[in-house]
């Protein structure tokens, strides 16, 4: 059993998350192969999407979810459901992500940014996973980000993420994200910030800093196994058609422009109260609760006002430094 408690400035999750706590309205489009969406209420209903066996594929041109309102994913009766946002925009869930009619695993793929606020939640039976990687792959084929794909050929579980373009998206969570029991939750993008918790009871935790021109292995319960170079993924994985936003532009434009939990000055993103800022390539981390976790920055590792827990393996991993 591991418990590793860091106390510090209180300021960055309070300032951060109140930050993260407004948004603006619902806005969920649907983009190609045949995802359905309709309003109901204060629950965005997600049908249709291509099947291929047990995997599920939905694309969107926008994504957000407003505080107050759910966006739910139809369960078919498949293993996995995934969904991509092509649209070019980083999207901001500030509500509930949920699946009903079964209990497969959620992804999420947006290379442009994701952004969960302080009152994302989850309601899913299943795994969730959210990635800023323009590639999911399945054995040798791949789930573009952007471009068309061959569902046919995506059969089984996802085996690696691909990031090909040289700086990856950010990925910021301020919410206190919970799955069922023996189920896991990953947050892999090229910046990860989570001020927010992750709860994963008998699961597995992961969140992963990944460096751009790479791609990450992993294994069939979620684990990380290695980085190998983009040339493994052949001509598959199309590049994209945009720049992914930095964590600084992340954290400023639309409705994030009235910051006070953190300073962007000079292209340098800064905790208020910490001293410390934020560059390309860094985890920082708070609450964790699970089995087992692996935390891995391909720059620097940060562990602010964290809560870390687990009952198996404690990874902390930095290409730079471990910063407590």
């Amino acid at each position: 059993m591991h418990w590793l408690k860091l106390l510090s400035s209180s300021v960055l999750t309070v300032g951060l998350a109140t930050l993260l706590a407004d948004s603006g309205p619902a806005q969920i489009t649907s983009g190609r192969d045949g995802t359905l969406v309709n309003l109901s209420g204060g629950t965005i209903n997600i049908t249709g999407g291509t099947q291929t066996g047990s995997n599920l594929f939905h694309s969107f041109g926008q994504f957000s979810v407003d505080a107050g309102q759910t966006a739910n994913f139809v369960d078919p009766g498949v293993h996995n459901i995934l969904g991509r946002v092509t649209g070019g925009n980083a999207f901001l869930i500030n509500g509930v992500l949920q699946v009903t009619g079964g209990n497969a695993n959620l992804y999420l793929m947006n290379p442009a940014g994701i952004i969960l606020g302080s009152r994302a939640s989850l309601d899913v039976l299943g795994s969730f996973t959210a990635t800023t990687a323009n590639g999911i792959g399945f054995e040798d084929k791949w789930f573009n980000a952007i471009a068309s794909n061959d569902y046919a050929s995506l059969i089984g579980n996802p085996t690696s993420f691909a990031f090909t373009m040289s700086q990856p998206g950010a990925i910021v969570n301020a919410g206190n994200l919970v799955v069922g029991q023996g189920h896991s939750i990953a947050l892999l993008g090229g910046t990860v910030i989570n001020i927010g918790t992750l709860t994963a009871p008998g699961g597995k935790v992961t969140v992963a800093a990944v460096p751009g021109e790479k791609v990450v292995n992993i294994s069939q319960d979620g684990s990380l196994l290695s980085l190998s170079l983009p040339e493994a993924t052949g001509e598959t994985v199309q590049p994209l058609p945009f720049t992914p936003l930095s964590l600084p532009q992340l954290l400023t434009g639309g409705n994030l422009s009235s910051a006070t939990g953190v300073t962007v000055e000079n292209g340098i993103v800064r905790l208020v109260g910490s001293g410390i800022h934020i560059e390309a390539g860094d985890v920082v981390a708070t609450g964790i609760t699970a089995q087992t976790a692996t935390l891995s920055a391909s720059n620097n590792l940060t562990l602010l006002e964290s809560q870390l827990y687990t009952t198996g393996a404690l990874n902390l991993l930095a290409q730079n430094t471990v910063q407590i």
